[in-house]
């Protein structure tokens, strides 16, 4: 009786050892498997969840009305420091002064003229320089904006406001040398000369323009364009210029280029 008991004793034994080696088996099996999550707390994002490319900024909205942005592209030049004579010659002081041409065709034939020009200032007043090649002399139109002519067009707080302010201006010379005054220009101090190249093909067009808010001061930096109108038979032909492509610059200077006095 004694010994029945005790086979029982260790069966029951060795049936709650296995009982719990089996338990022990399936928590280290547990312990080893990876959760499809990636092993993470439910609701927090895994690495692979969080987007690796930041998202492309949205692209400025395009000026109306054909302005364009200033911050965008801005051509851009020197004044050297001097002082011309305007006395319908070549003075040598424009020697000193580095020379950009005028190459946007923004109207018209695109290789009929070929014109550049040099800038320089002094005693508060800008001075420029154009010389342009056009064989076909006219100044038959009763406009100045179909003649033979030249524009220039002056922003002194450099701002390139879209619409005229106090300090924008702009002056026109024709190839007869009449001068006038465009949008905001004063009279006061505006001075201009055109003479022959010597070619028989060309002319100069020499301007003094009076700064009417800014004193000249090296490094300073005003908005500037100029403008040269070529004509025949009484009609504009090409229009070039040398920073706005759109063609508005009458209106807006929002395009024009940026002269530093140097």
């Amino acid at each position: 009786m004694i010994r029945t008991n005790r086979k029982i004793a260790v069966r029951l034994l060795c049936a709650a050892l296995l009982c719990l080696l089996t338990v022990f088996l399936c928590a280290c099996s547990a312990a080893n498997e990876t959760p499809e999550n990636g092993g993470e707390l439910s609701g927090t994002p895994t690495e692979s969840t969080v987007p690796t490319d930041s998202p492309t900024p949205s692209e400025e909205p395009t000026p109306t009305l054909g302005f364009r942005d200033p911050t965008v592209t801005d051509v851009s030049g020197y004044a050297g420091s001097g002082v011309p004579q305007l006395d319908g010659h070549y003075s040598k002081v424009w020697n000193l002064a580095k020379e950009y041409r005028i190459e946007n065709s923004v109207s018209g034939d695109s290789d009929r003229t070929v014109a550049l020009f040099k800038v320089l200032w002094g005693e508060d007043c800008l001075y420029v320089l154009v010389h342009v090649i056009d064989a076909t002399y006219d100044t038959s139109a009763d406009s100045v904006y179909n003649r033979d002519s030249v524009f220039f067009f002056i922003n002194e707080d450099g701002k390139k406001n879209r619409v005229y302010s106090v300090g924008d201006a702009c002056y026109i010379v024709d190839r007869d040398g009449n001068g006038y005054l465009g949008q905001g220009a004063t009279g006061d101090g505006y001075k201009c000369s055109v003479y022959g190249d010597g070619s028989g093909y060309g002319y100069y067009a020499e301007v003094r323009i009076p700064l009417m808010t800014v004193n000249g001061r090296f490094d300073r930096r005003i908005g500037f364009d100029v403008r040269v109108n070529n004509a025949a038979d009484g009609k504009l032909k090409q229009m070039l210029q040398w920073a706005d492509k759109d063609k508005h610059t009458d209106v807006t200077l929002s395009g024009v280029g940026t002269i530093t006095m140097d």
